[in-house]
């Protein structure tokens, strides 16, 4: 938690948030993730569903984070509109974290109310079937997936609307798919995110989930790969259905063509006793060409089965 408490702290939220913790469910960590979700939005809901006071955690978050004082103030939540931050203890910041970005959000987030249900602070975007949008406000990105394209719930600002949604489901068909599969399945069309991207998974820390997964996590969630892909999808507006596809294919062939180089420096060497060429070039071909099958073969053998129709 003290990771998490200084990531709190950094962004101006320290004092100003509801700390829960909850015991894991050794039997179903799915389903332990589940109900540690529902318990905080009943908690968000009793505390602010009938019109008590208290300030918006997101206002507070867009006003203080960086140290601006330029952002929506915070204001007391009532019966008839709030919103709630939820954030996890497997939170990071992304270096794109700019006011600019989080002013951008607020100001979407109160001119488009009733538009949306979930504004993803952070989301996990190498699922398929994920289409990641432009929309007409700057800053905002649209999220359209579906069932069973998981986008986590590190960080993000859920409305009033969304919140009775949840429990509402929950309420009346109990436990039955994975929290963040309630979400796509509940708000196919209603969730956005800040772009660039504010927050994210941490890379290092271990999930209780899908631990299987912790080695390619450490990978593909550092800041250099995500940057990049976030731009790449919002760039070109394609989903991870087509992208996976062209960036296997892209691996495959320059894997290829870097075993062929290596390959030939090592036939050159043996048939004539010397070589002729950049040995820097060979090398480096040889380790990108293991590397990329790596990560695929990897890649693979990981990937979770697909979702179950419920």
């Amino acid at each position: 938690m003290s990771r998490s408490n200084d990531i709190v702290n950094r962004v101006g939220l320290g004092g100003k948030i509801k700390k829960m913790e909850f015991d894991t469910d050794d039997e179903d960590r799915i389903r332990g993730c589940y109900n540690s979700h529902i318990e905080v939005l009943r908690q968000a809901r009793k505390d602010f569903g009938k019109g008590r006071g208290g300030g918006n955690p997101f206002g507070d978050l867009i006003a203080s984070v960086l140290g601006s004082d330029s952002g929506s103030p915070s204001s007391a939540n009532s019966a008839a509109d709030y919103k709630v931050l939820v954030m996890e203890d497997n939170v990071s910041l992304s270096p794109k974290l700019q006011q600019e970005t989080l002013n951008k959000l607020i100001t979407f987030g109160e001119q488009k109310k009733g538009e949306w249900d979930m504004l993803h602070l952070a989301y996990i975007m190498y699922v398929p079937g994920l289409t990641v949008g432009k929309t007409k406000d700057d800053g905002v990105v649209s999220l359209t997936t579906g069932l069973g394209s998981a986008l986590g719930t590190t960080a993000y600002v859920i409305s009033m609307r969304g919140v009775d949604a949840i429990l509402d489901y929950h309420d009346a068909n109990g436990y039955s798919i994975a929290i963040p599969d309630l979400m796509a399945k509940l708000f196919p069309t209603s969730r956005y995110a800040a772009y660039p991207m504010l927050f994210h998974r941490a890379s290092k820390v271990k999930s209780l989930v899908n631990p299987q997964l912790d080695s390619l996590r450490e990978l593909l969630f550092e800041p250099f790969f995500y940057t990049k892909w976030e731009a790449l999808m919002v760039g070109t507006g394609l989903s991870t259905n087509v992208l996976f596809p062209a960036l296997v294919t892209a691996l495959i062939v320059a894997s290829i063509k870097s075993g062929l180089v290596t390959f030939d420096a090592i036939q050159q060497q043996l048939t004539y006793g010397y070589f002729e060429g950049n040995a820097l070039l060979v090398g480096v071909s040889g380790l990108f060409s293991l590397f990329s099958l790596a990560v695929l073969a990897q890649g693979v053998l990981l990937a979770p089965p697909p979702p179950k129709e419920d």
